[in-house]
Order: structure tokens, then sequence, then C-alpha cells
């Protein structure tokens, strides 16, 4: 019994050391886990914990990188500022240009105006006096006067006379021109006859003839030239064959031609009424058909019985001056000779002031 009792203490003995020595190893590995872990720890904290050296050399690199975007941005508003202005100056020497084109034409279109003004003038000196001058005053004539031969008119007086007889020798001057421009402008029809468009005739005899269409109707009548219709018109007869009949004339006397043929082949006598006298509107302080301000007689002009300033009277289209003397109206609106023409051959009729 001593020696089972021996055998089981030493067996406790053995066990409780065995114990002992299991719990000081679980608690040496605990301690070196957490030791490893408090390392690790230390360890990582240390590579995120960033040094002075670090600090300073990240704000270097991000100035740097800031001065950089700010070269960018002011290289880019600079290169924007640059295309801006060089654009700006490429409309400005466009608009120039177009001002200058503008002025040239301007001057063109005044300088042939001056020009028909001139011719225009030059061929009105040679129109003879109105041989009514000294008998029906400012007075429209009646119609009974308009038919008389232009040898009853002569009767009246010595100066009458004179006047008349060179009326006569205008008139025929005046045809014997029309058949030599019918000839240089026209060709032969199978007849062997001349012949001419009234478009034509009407373009190129425009500073040769005060009325072109009463020269023609003139002419008929003493049958020197034939033609269809009873009124020509720009623009819509400009197709009309006008077909010379004589090649030459006779010297006419005083009973050919009537007060009235001679009225019709010149427009510088025609006379208006005394209460549509270019005089009275002068006078009256009228208001300007384009500005609608008064008009004073320094500045009057008159056109179409219609009172204006001189600088208000321009053309519609380029607003080149216009002179009365070198002007074309439709409905009351005023167009220089070369801008009439000009919408007229694009719109094919007188409606282009619509």
């Amino acid at each position: 019994e001593e020696e089972e009792e021996e055998e089981k203490k030493k067996k406790e003995e053995t066990e409780e050391v065995a114990r002992q020595k299991t719990d000081l190893d679980r608690k040496q590995t605990r301690e070196s886990q957490e030791t490893g872990k408090r390392g690790r720890s230390t360890t990582v904290n240390k590579q995120r914990r960033p040094t002075k050296k670090s600090t300073t050399e990240e704000r270097q690199r991000k100035m740097t990188l800031a001065l950089e975007r700010q070269e960018q941005d002011m290289a880019r508003f600079k290169d924007e500022a640059r295309r801006k202005m060089e654009q700006e100056k490429r409309e400005q020497e466009y608009k120039n240009a177009v001002k200058q084109q503008e002025h040239r034409t301007r001057e063109t279109v005044g300088q042939k105006a001056r020009a028909a003004v001139e011719k225009l003038g030059t061929h009105t000196l040679n129109i003879p006096d109105d041989p009514l001058d000294d008998q029906v005053g400012d007075d429209e004539p009646n119609e009974k006067v308009m038919e008389r031969r232009l040898s009853v008119v002569a009767q009246r007086s010595t100066k009458s006379k004179e006047r008349a007889e060179a009326a006569t020798k205008w008139l025929d001057k005046q045809i014997r021109k029309l058949i030599e421009q019918i000839q240089l402008l026209g060709s032969r029809n199978d007849q062997g006859q001349w012949q001419a468009t009234f478009g034509v005739l009407f373009k190129e005899t425009d500073n040769l003839f005060e009325a072109i269409t009463g020269l023609l109707i003139t002419s008929r009548k003493h049958k020197v030239v034939s033609f269809e219709g009873d009124m020509l018109f720009q623009g819509r007869d400009n197709q009309v064959l006008i077909t010379l009949l004589k090649t030459e004339i006779t010297d006419s006397s005083l009973e050919t031609y009537t007060y009235r043929q001679f009225r019709a082949c010149s427009i510088s006598h025609k006379r208006k009424g005394k209460g549509f006298k270019a005089t009275s509107m002068q006078t009256s302080n009228a208001k300007c058909h384009a500005c609608g301000k008064t008009v004073y007689p320094m500045e009057f002009v008159s056109a179409n019985d219609l009172p204006m300033h001189k600088t208000c009277f321009r053309c519609t289209d380029c607003k080149c001056t216009l002179t009365p003397s070198n002007y074309a109206a439709l409905n009351n609106k005023f167009y220089c000779k070369t801008h009439y023409e000009s919408n007229y051959k694009k719109r094919g009729s007188y409606a282009f002031d619509e």
C-alpha cells in the first residue's frame, strides 16, 4: 500500500510539472504573439508617418505643378486673345474693303451721272425756243392750240415766225438723226428695209434725243417709220420692231408739223400748271418728301412735283446724290440710271419697288 501511494504521488507530481510546463509554453506563445503584433504595428506607423524632408518635396512638387498649370492657362488665354484680335482685324479689313468698294461705286455712278448731265445739257442747248413762249406764258396750251400747224403759230409775230422756222428745222434734223441711228443699230429684213428694236434705240440714243417715243410717233405720222401699237413704253415694248420706210427726207415747210408734234419731241418745253411750279413750292417752305423737315429756298430741289432737300435727293439703292436732270422715278421712289436699269433687268418688270 505504501508503494502504491508513493507511485500515485509521483504520478501526480509528474502531471503537475507537465501542466505547469504547458501553461508556461502557452504563456510564452501568447506573449510572443502579442510582441509580434506590436512590432508590426510600429513598423506600419513608421512607414505611414511622413518625414520633414518628404513633406517639403511634396510641397515643391505641388507648387511646380500649379505653376505649370498657370503657365498653360496663360498661354491658352494669350492664344485665344491673339485669335480674337486677328479675327477682328480681318472683319475690320473686310468692312473697310466693302466701304471702299461702295465709295468707288458711288464715284463711278457719280461720274457717269455727271457725264450724262453734261451730254444732256449740251444736247438741250440745241433745242430751239418754244414758238408759243410769248403767247401762252406759264399756262398749258389747250387742245385747239396744240393741233395748230406751226405756220399758224408763225402768223402771230415776227419772233414767233422765227421760232417756228427754227422748230421746223430742228424737227427735220431730229428725224434725219433717227434715220441714221436705225441704220447704225439695226439690220435689213427680207424686203431690204432697215429694222431696229425699240429697246436698242431707247438705250443707245438716250443722250441723242429728248423724247424718242414722241419722235417715233411724229416720224410715223409723216411715214418715215412704222411700228405696231399706239404708244411705246420702255421695258414692255423693248422687242417691238421699228421699220425704216424712208432713208431721206426733204426740208419741211411750216405746214408740215403741228405744235403738238414739236412738244412731243421736246420734253424740255413741257409746262406744268401754276399750282405745280417748282418756284411756288420753293418759296412756300414745304416739307421734304424724304425726311419730312422744312425745305428752305437755298436747299430746295423738286422731282416728280415733290419738294426735297438737295442732300435728301438720293438713289434708293446706292444713296448717291441725284439731280433733277438725271434720275428715274417709280411710285415716288427715286433711282440713279444704273440701279433703275439693273433692278428692271433682275425683276423683268417695274415691280421692283414692292
